[in-house]
């Protein structure tokens, strides 16, 4: 009987330490060394000050922006450099390029995630191919879940919404 009582107490214990994590863990799932990756809100943080710092050093955008996709240009020492940042709705992440490099994960978990785009008087734009210059304002908002529904471990479902972020460096008339 103490044996069953350990026992009970320990798989308890376990379910409930899985399901604050928002992990799978299972033998044959090469996610159990997910138990590292930060919460979800530690992401939507960190995601949130790497796009604000990156909009806030902006000189303008590059290539055609999407609700899923936004390439930014920041000037460095010797000219510019773009960073690109990508939704991917099949592997659910939101990934940040640099240019001439490897992408970066910087959120998991993802059921959502949308670029806006305003122009200086903060008017939202809902086609972005005819008004490229006159983008002055950004913002993105994102949704997450972690955990599976397969083994009960779904968190909640939680969203982040960025204010509307000046790019700085970008003069104000096209």
């Amino acid at each position: 009987m103490v044996m069953a009582a350990v026992l009970s107490s320990y798989t308890f214990l376990a379910r409930n330490f899985t399901r604050s994590l928002g992990v799978v863990f299972t033998v044959t799932d090469s996610s159990f060394n997910l138990a590292n990756r930060p919460a979800l809100e530690t992401q939507g943080r960190q995601t949130l000050a790497y796009f604000a710092q990156d909009v806030r050093m902006a000189t303008g955008i590059s290539g055609t922006p999407s609700a899923s996709t936004v390439t930014l240009t920041l000037p460095t020492n010797t000219g510019s450099t773009t960073v690109t940042y990508t939704y991917d709705a099949t592997n659910q992440t939101l990934t940040r390029t640099w240019s001439g490099m490897s992408g970066q994960v910087i959120h998991y978990n993802l059921l959502g995630c949308t670029f806006r785009y305003y122009d200086i008087s903060g008017n939202p734009y809902t086609s972005y191919t005819n008004y490229l210059l006159g983008i002055k304002q950004l913002s993105f908002a994102l949704t997450a879940q972690g955990g599976s529904a397969q083994n009960q471990t779904l968190t909640q479902v939680y969203s982040v919404e960025s204010p509307r972020l000046l790019i700085r460096n970008r003069s104000l008339l096209p």
